[in-house]
């Protein structure tokens, strides 16, 4: 609608110089109905794939022996640590609400686990992270005498929260989201200009937060160099 409008303006035919030029009812409301349509068929197109998607997983899943709406019910062992931590990171910047509520009860995320972001406290791969999921593993185990919420199609296809394949693209998306945003943390605490973290980040920090920062760059021009050879 306002490219009609803007249309109209710009080109229409005025009766008075310098004034604007009043849109036809027709081709008014004909832009909001196809706006409209084009809504709802994205919506729609949408919910297809979405459905389509989740009972594909769910019965990979499945195969292996996973319940796909209760995934963490045996523990974290599908996940990768890469996931895990791209949802730890999510879990971190998420206000209190049901979204929250359903990462700590379905992850065993907490407050007070040994994560951390600006700069990062854990690497996959480490004994930290081994140690960090045995935190998580043991706030479920806390859990166990609660009802677990199931992770319905709807849920997967706007948060994506079940286990994925780990192959090398999918790990560097995961890792790239995680320290991304432990590189906005550091931003947000130390200043927004990395030349001068010297000055701002506490001695033991600066490494890590060095880290980080290089490590995001890396990751973004490895993505986009894979992605520009498909």
């Amino acid at each position: 609608m306002t490219a009609v409008v803007l249309f109209y303006n710009l080109f229409g035919a005025r009766s008075v110089e310098g004034q604007g030029v009043t849109v036809p009812e027709e081709a008014f409301y004909a832009t909001a109905v196809f706006g409209l349509a084009l809504g709802i068929g994205g919506y729609l197109l949408w919910l297809l794939r979405s459905l389509r998607s989740y009972d594909a997983f769910s019965k990979v899943l499945g195969r292996g022996g996973l319940d796909p709406k209760r995934p963490t019910l045996r523990g974290l062992g599908a996940y990768s640590d890469e996931q895990l931590l791209a949802l730890r990171s999510r879990y971190e910047n998420l206000s209190e609400g049901d979204l929250k509520w359903l990462f700590r009860t379905t992850f065993g995320f907490h407050a007070d686990d040994s994560f951390s972001l600006g700069p990062l406290s854990v690497l996959p791969g480490t004994f930290e992270m081994n140690a960090l999921r045995v935190e998580w593993e043991a706030e479920l185990i806390l859990r166990s005498g609660e009802s677990r919420p199931e992770i319905g199609w709807l849920t997967e296809g706007r948060q994506r929260l079940l286990p994925r394949k780990p192959d090398e693209v999918l790990k560097l998306v995961y890792a790239l989201r995680y320290t991304v945003d432990s590189v906005r943390a550091l931003k947000r605490r130390y200043g927004y200009r990395a030349d001068r973290w010297h000055a701002t980040v506490p001695e033991g920090k600066l490494w890590d937060a060095v880290r980080d920062y290089e490590d995001a760059r890396r990751i973004q021009a490895t993505l986009n160099r894979k992605s520009r050879l498909r």
